[in-house]
């Protein structure tokens, strides 16, 4: 259906009588992939309703969803509020009972990145500029909190992790491995270990660096950067990784409650990395989304090194 394409035409639902006084956008995403792609599309679904002056209103669909439990996580279902609250102080079940609802359609996000993307001549999902990451910053910052479960458990394991946090010079590294080994199309080419160490070497001899927080889904690469920077290296020890080609988001596991967790530790990584003084990362969704979040909460970091192997075109 025409519908469905256009991202012109925004398909109204009545659901009930309440709050007819407003407007509200229905951003149900299938969230099928990692949970930084997922946020990226989130954030391009609020731009559409901030436009429009919409109320927004986000479910990842617990169908498809990634990180969907088969039982509710915190009181709730929507895999979205596992880590979040609503962005419009609006429940969904109040949504389902709403008398304007728009719905959201992969069109909307689609025309939202283009326009953003054509105001600065970039034309790469992972090539983006300062003006790009300050336009979803803001709609992080207006929009996007995180619950007080997660609140609560994100700043305790930074303490835990280095109770000085505030005061030490921190460098923030993410790698990506595991499945990017396998060169997905349109996604960026790996970057080595070697490649990475070699950036934090020059970094450690430039900057004052108390330490390097690490966090990567690579078992292999943890190990690689344990034996070179020892004691200097902070990570997160509960975190599962994987220790072959299959991402950790699709790799089976027996823990409870595995796929909460899974998502858990990428939100706990993005937030502890946009806390560190300085980033180096290759072309990814965590960084990216690290990146928005450190300037949605205070000035941007004080150096971003990026290492870019280029995208797989196949």
């Amino acid at each position: 259906m025409k519908i469905l394409h256009d991202p012109e035409i925004f398909q109204l639902k009545i659901f009930g009588n309440k709050n007819p006084e407003k407007n509200l956008y229905l951003i149900s995403l299938e969230a099928n992939s990692g949970l930084g792609a997922a946020l990226r599309v989130t954030l391009l679904g609020l731009s559409v309703a901030d436009q429009l002056h919409f109320v927004p209103v986000v479910v990842y669909q617990p169908e498809t969803c990634t990180y969907a439990e088969s039982k509710p996580i915190h009181g709730t279902t929507n895999p979205f509020e596992y880590f979040f609250v609503q962005p419009g102080d609006i429940t969904l079940e109040e949504t389902y009972e709403s008398r304007n609802v728009f719905l959201y359609n992969q069109a909307h996000h689609i025309r939202a990145e283009h326009d953003i993307r054509a105001m600065m001549n970039l034309s790469q999902e992972y090539v983006v500029n300062d003006v790009y990451l300050e336009k979803l910053a803001y709609l992080f910052k207006k929009y996007m909190r995180l619950n007080s479960f997660v609140q609560t458990a994100v700043e305790r394991d930074m303490h835990k992790l280095c109770p000085k946090w505030q005061a030490a010079k921190i460098l923030g590294v993410h790698i990506r491995g595991t499945d990017y080994a396998l060169n997905w199309v349109n996604h960026p080419h790996m970057v080595s270990a070697d490649d990475f160490m070699m950036a934090i070497d020059e970094t450690l001899e430039k900057y004052n660096i108390d330490y390097v927080f690490l966090a990567t889904d690579d078992m292999r690469r943890l190990d690689a950067l344990q034996k070179r920077y020892g004691s200097k290296l902070l990570y997160y020890k509960d975190v599962h990784r994987a220790t072959g080609n299959i991402g950790v988001h699709e790799e089976k596991n027996s823990r409870p409650m595995n796929r909460y967790l899974n998502g858990l530790e990428v939100i706990r990584d993005m937030y502890t990395l946009a806390k560190c003084s300085g980033l180096i990362c290759g072309l990814s969704q965590v960084s990216f989304m690290a990146r928005i979040i450190r300037l949605s909460q205070e000035s941007p970091y004080d150096f971003v090194k990026i290492l870019d192997n280029g995208i797989y075109r196949g």
